[in-house]
């Protein structure tokens, strides 16, 4: 039960804080308390973010959050709870995601749909494969996709977004500097 409040409480300090005050081209990264976030907005819609958590009793693994707006359905809600499958980079290979939150916007015209990976990555291997497939193609994408049981043309009017990370490694090692407690240490330029 704990965990339950605790997850609910770092989603909604996560949505109202990166989206409330995230410039329109640049990373932001955030201490929480418990957690430090490293955002950075998406180039086909800006206000769907790309978040990498690192949480304080363990700074060497790192979660990965992601959001989609939507002025679909008012089925989305709906989704809150469900695992849809999403590809990266354009892969034939289906992964799969997690809706943890969906919150109405602009007045109810809206949702906001935030995903999370089903786990946790130890931090060095995440950031060299996240950074090998980035580098192939200066991109990494996803798409949220098509199976038996899911049609996220229902619910969603753009289905991909994408993300620059060319500046992930400097900026994840910043974050990791806070999540320790060293962000005095951090080159500011």
């Amino acid at each position: 039960m704990f965990f339950k409040i605790f997850r609910y409480f770092l989603l909604v300090s996560i949505f109202f804080t990166t989206f409330s005050y995230a410039n329109d081209d640049e990373w932001n990264i955030h201490d929480f308390g418990s957690y430090v976030v490293a955002s950075v907005p998406g180039e086909v819609v800006h206000g769907d973010k790309m978040r990498f958590v690192l949480e304080k009793r363990d700074c060497n693994k790192i979660g990965i959050m992601f959001s989609f707006l939507t002025y679909k359905s008012s089925d989305t809600p709906e989704l809150q709870g469900r695992k849809v499958p999403i590809r990266i980079n354009g892969s034939n290979t289906l992964n799969i995601a997690d809706v943890v939150l969906v919150r109405p916007a602009f007045s109810n015209m809206a949702f906001f749909v935030m995903f999370t990976a089903p786990q946790y990555y130890p931090l060095n291997e995440f950031t060299d494969g996240i950074m090998n497939d980035y580098r192939k193609d200066n991109i990494f994408s996803i798409t949220l996709a098509k199976s038996e049981d899911f049609d996220p043309e229902k619910y969603f009017d753009i289905l991909d977004n994408n993300w620059k990370l060319d500046k992930f490694p400097e900026k994840i090692t910043e974050a990791h500097l806070m999540c320790k407690g060293k962000q005095d240490k951090i080159f500011k330029g």
